[in-house]
């Protein structure tokens, strides 16, 4: 059952997904603008994610080095999607250099659980989840910036033509839903690193704001059209 309803909303939700695109990246570009840093202030989120991207060039890029933790965290959040959606994981195979997969029970399966990988960075949700628990530490801020970069970079690598995930959801598919969903999951979790929920809650109303009022001039101009 499921399954069957996150399929029907396979490509509504893709449509929506890139309508919503001006809007998310107004969103991104507001959140980018109103930060203020300096050097004796500088984020431990940006020194982690810095530092982590300068390493990732300079040995990580290498797959020899990198290829197995990028495989892991993406089997993993097939599996998490899996379990969210119904399913029971019944296996996981990770290598360095020949991928992996998940085998689950419970139905065919989802798109969701598909594409997962490419915009949901599993081990960022999981120090997000610590920090609702634990007072704010340098430490922790540090690895979740670091937890960022590992995403950013192992999805970079991991997007292309070839790849299965992306030939089974559809390309076009691939192409409407990705752009929007890691503008907008990479903008909450800043947002929330920064101002906590009541930001979140803002960046709600914001996007809304945004949508509404483009989508009203797309709709004027429509109507426009129609009627000459």
């Amino acid at each position: 059952m499921i399954n069957s309803i996150i399929n029907f909303l396979k490509w509504p939700v893709a449509l929506c997904m890139a309508w919503v695109l001006p809007a998310s990246l107004l969103l991104l570009w507001n959140f980018v603008t109103t930060q203020h840093y300096s050097l004796q202030n500088f984020p431990p989120i940006l020194i982690g994610l810095a530092g982590y991207f300068l390493l990732w060039h300079l040995l990580f890029k290498r797959k020899a080095v990198g290829s197995y933790f990028s495989t892991l965290e993406h089997e993993c959040t097939h599996a998490l999607f899996a379990i969210l959606t119904g399913h029971s994981v019944k296996g996981m195979r990770v290598t360095a250099h020949n991928g992996g997969h998940v085998v689950y029970k419970g139905g065919p399966g989802n798109w969701l659980i598909t594409i997962a990988p490419y915009f949901f960075p599993t081990i960022t949700v999981l120090l997000l989840s610590i920090r609702l628990f634990v007072a704010q530490n340098y430490w922790l801020e540090m690895a979740i910036g670091v937890s960022i970069a590992f995403h950013i970079t192992s999805s970079y690598i991991e997007t292309h033509g070839a790849q299965s995930d992306l030939r089974q959801v559809g390309k076009f598919f691939s192409f409407c839903f990705l752009p929007s969903a890691n503008i907008l999951t990479y903008t909450m979790i800043g947002t929330y690193l920064v101002s906590g929920w009541p930001g979140m809650k803002t960046a709600v109303y914001f996007l809304y704001g945004e949508i509404s009022l483009y989508s009203i001039h797309a709709y004027h101009y429509v109507d426009t059209l129609i009627r000459k």
